[in-house]
């Protein structure tokens, strides 16, 4: 059995104030080519359609295009799970109808777990959903986390499963092999996941999948297996931060074989027109290049240079983000002291070295009654 399997294309991301719609829309077509020229027998999406729980309109269009287009030239089940940036409602929006179709996809936790049938293989869904929205859908089950929520989910499964067919699950979130007391550990993360729940109670260990053919995560945006060939991330279709511009961007293949026991991946890679990329030098020597890619500029200069950003940006339209890493550094080693010092000041005081820090000129007397007055009338109030 041939399985495709994709997440996270975070459809609408706008990142520094780029929106990504064209890049996204590119990028997709370039995996459903690939896709439909594979002619797998089950493509997976773990999560994360839209960037935003309340998606733009562009966003929802595209992803409208996508699908249409998907559910007319693949000739195969389409699964789709909801992401902890999606909501759920939306995503599960006229699935009884889309089913039809062979597009199916679950938004929201059910107690009787999704599941989708082929010749060879059982489907599970598991949309995400934190793990008190759980505990009311399984009210006699003992829930204090997501780990927990997702072994009742599991168990759940397994009471019905036949092992003698392939066994696929989908879910979204940490999935990891390292232990417990250290959980995470071994996975590579990015700036641009959310997290998902407070301190370690978002991770679920690797066995509580134990037994399933394969498992396809969503929610990493670097492709890669946990612990074993058969749990993996595809990863995300393109970079969505700083954390990631080291990322080779793709999708898996996943073939397997029930009679022989036997798992083969094969990653294929997806090459964006415009790439996201770390340039580190000083101003000078980068103002002397110019580029298209999405940057995010690394300043060696020992100070800073005037309107350096603007400058750059004429160079490089889609300048993201600039850091001065030699003075980083320094202003690390200063910034605890300097901060004890500035909180001990009372809050009016403050904000005049606020207004004097980005004007040059000292609050005058008349200002300082005025900013005074406001504070001392809000701290009371409080």
């Amino acid at each position: 059995m041939k399985i495709i399997h994709t997440a996270d294309w975070h459809i609408g991301k706008i990142v520094n104030e780029h929106p990504l719609i064209e890049d996204q829309a590119a990028i997709l077509e370039d995996w459903l080519n690939q896709t439909i020229a594979l002619a797998p027998d089950l493509v997976i999406m773990a999560g994360d359609l839209y960037d935003r729980t309340l998606p733009s309109r562009d966003a929802v269009q595209l992803a409208n295009q996508l699908l249409t287009r998907m559910t007319r030239e693949l000739n195969c089940p389409i699964c789709i799970i909801s992401g902890n940036h999606d909501a759920g409602e939306r995503v599960a929006y006229a699935n009884d109808i889309l089913a039809n179709q062979g597009l199916y996809m679950i938004g929201l936790p059910t107690q009787e777990i999704a599941k989708v049938s082929t010749e060879e293989a059982d489907i599970y869904l598991l949309p995400f959903s934190d793990h008190l929205t759980l505990k009311r859908i399984y009210p006699d089950e003992t829930i204090h986390s997501i780990e927990d929520a997702t072994r009742v989910q599991v168990k759940a499964i397994k009471e019905q499963w036949d092992q003698s067919r392939l066994n696929i699950v989908l879910y979204h979130g940490y999935v990891t092999a390292s232990s417990m007391a250290n959980p995470g550990e071994d996975l590579e993360k990015s700036k641009s996941e959310r997290p998902l729940s407070i301190g370690t109670s978002e991770y679920v260990p690797t066995n509580v999948f134990e037994g399933f053919d394969y498992v396809a995560l969503g929610h990493l945006h670097g492709s890669q297996k946990v612990g074993s060939e058969r749990i993996r991330y595809s990863g995300s279709p393109l970079k969505f931060s700083k954390s990631e511009v080291n990322h080779h961007k793709g999708f898996l293949e996943i073939d397997l074989d029930k009679a022989n026991d036997s798992i083969e991946v094969t990653k294929h890679e997806l090459v964006p027109k415009i790439d996201m990329r770390v340039i580190r030098g000083e101003f000078e020597d980068l103002l002397a290049g110019s580029s298209d890619d999405y940057i995010f500029f690394e300043l060696t200069d020992e100070f800073t240079q005037h309107e350096a950003m603007n400058r750059l940006k004429q160079r490089y339209p889609n300048a993201m983000s600039l850091e001065y890493t030699a003075l980083k550094n320094e202003q690390s080693i200063n910034h605890t002291a300097e901060r004890k010092v500035f909180q001990e000041k009372p809050v009016w005081d403050q904000f005049g070295d606020f207004y004097e820090a980005n004007t040059a000129k000292e609050l005058s007397e008349y200002q300082t009654t005025i900013v005074q007055d406001v504070f001392k009338e809000i701290l009371k109030e409080d």
